[in-house]
């Protein structure tokens, strides 16, 4: 079983993986992360999977543009620390 979003209602559930291609549903049905939850259906705005995708794909790089990168994190500090004598 698959985790997968309706796009007309918002709602999520088990489905097999035959249904993401059935011509009848391939075209509402988005598989999702296994922690996604359900959205509210009255403030849920329908849409097709292309835009549920580009929805998702714009998210994720925006989310990952503002992750700090390793190389730029300093690994040694430059203070200098005078002991007491």
């Amino acid at each position: 079983m698959v985790l997968a979003l309706n796009t007309v209602s918002g709602q999520i559930a088990d489905v097999s993986p035959k249904t993401l291609v059935h011509p009848k549903f391939k075209d509402i049905l988005v598989p999702v992360h296994t922690n996604a939850k359900p959205f509210n259906t009255v403030m849920y705005k329908p849409g097709t999977v292309e835009e549920k995708v580009e929805q998702r794909s714009g998210l994720l790089s925006f989310l990952k543009k503002d992750e700090p990168k390793v190389e730029e994190q300093e690994t040694q500090s430059n203070i200098d620390i005078e002991e007491d004598k």
